[in-house]
């Protein structure tokens, strides 16, 4: 005779010769057991058994421990096994040890025996090794150069600030900075900021004359990937171009003003002519870059410095010397050799010029 799951309170089996009854309690194989009773009637209070116990004593708790919680298990009728239905923890696992929580099952019988498994168990504990995942991206912003920056030197500064937003931590080892498309795979520094954050500095050289692109990225090591950082800037190294039409180099004139005039124009695109000055007095430039002024002469050297400045401060310069000389020359030690002269007759006359200057 053979009899699975017996439970019933009221259930009564008459026997009238030996039998054995084997019991099947969660696909556990119970040993055979001899009655050798006649006659007699096999109730509950002989033998007692509920669903999921074992040969002499039931299973009366069974529950699952993870990260502080406490989950009870419930018996699957159909399929015979405990299931523990558990809400992954609010945070990610990637600050425990080995990066995982790890699961307890707890199982104690009427006697009072008890049953722990935990994640060192050589079958099942990969099982109980529980590895929880956050779902927030950290952030990556470039803090300089600035967007649209536009820039007179060819060596920049670039920092740029990393953060984690989900608590699983940043990988730094995907960080990922890029000039103008070229991964950079040296020269970056980090520090830590004040709220968690790592700060990069890397400094480009050699940068061009023109428009240039940096991008960052990040992914966290629950491997969410932060929105690419990136910005775009000029840099314009070349200063403005100069040529003065008037005065010449070294003029001497008796005019007590000269007109100084010439053209100046930007070393790029990027940038415009700011400012000619002409002994720091600011000239007219009109829009082809062109420019005129007065300069008043003083009597004798006069330096004359020209200087085209453009909007990123840069500037050139081109002096002129103008000497200015009033002062008529001086004729004395004047001596003729004969004051009566024939016709077509010579004579010579000797003097001393000079120029009071």
């Amino acid at each position: 005779m053979y009899i699975n799951n017996v439970a019933t309170s009221k259930t009564r089996v008459y026997i009238s010769e030996s039998f054995s009854i084997k019991f099947d309690v969660q696909g556990v194989s119970i040993p055979w057991f001899e009655f050798p009773f006649s006659n007699e009637s096999l109730t509950e209070n002989m033998i007692q058994f509920v669903k999921g116990s074992t040969l002499m004593s039931a299973i009366k708790n069974v529950y699952v421990t993870l990260n502080g919680q406490k989950i009870v298990a419930t018996l699957n009728e159909e399929t015979g096994k405990y299931e523990a239905s558990i809400t992954a923890p609010a945070a990610s696992s990637w600050s425990q040890a080995d990066h995982v929580y790890k699961a307890v099952i707890h199982a104690e019988d009427a006697a009072g025996n008890v049953t722990e498994m935990n994640s060192d168990d050589a079958t099942y504990g990969p099982q109980l090794k529980i590895r929880v995942l956050e779902k927030t991206a950290p952030t990556a912003v470039i803090n300089s150069p600035t967007q649209d920056a536009l820039l007179g030197e060819n060596t920049q500064t670039v920092k740029f600030t990393l953060k984690d937003a989900g608590g699983s931590g940043l990988n730094m080892d995907t960080v990922v900075l890029k000039v103008d498309s070229t991964k950079i795979t040296s020269g970056i520094t980090y520090t830590d900021g004040d709220d968690g954050s790592k700060v990069g500095t890397y400094s480009a050289k050699s940068l061009t004359d023109g428009t240039h692109t940096i991008t960052v990225d990040v992914t966290d090591n629950d491997g969410n990937a932060a929105t690419t950082a990136k910005i775009t800037f000029m840099i314009s190294t070349a200063a403005p171009t100069l040529t003065v039409t008037t005065p010449a180099n070294n003029l001497i004139t008796n005019a007590t003003k000269v007109t100084v005039a010439g053209t100046a124009k930007p070393g790029t695109s990027m940038v415009t002519v700011a400012s000619v000055k002409i002994n720091g007095v600011a000239a007219t430039v009109n829009s082809d870059g062109n420019f005129s002024y007065e300069q008043t002469l003083t009597e004798g050297v006069n330096t004359i410095t020209i200087i085209a400045t453009d909007s990123l401060g840069k500037n050139t310069s081109i002096t002129r010397t103008v000497t200015l000389d009033t002062k008529k020359p001086v004729i004395s030690d004047v001596v003729a050799s004969a004051t009566t002269v024939a016709v077509g007759g010579t004579l010579k006359i000797t003097f001393k010029v000079t120029d009071p200057a």
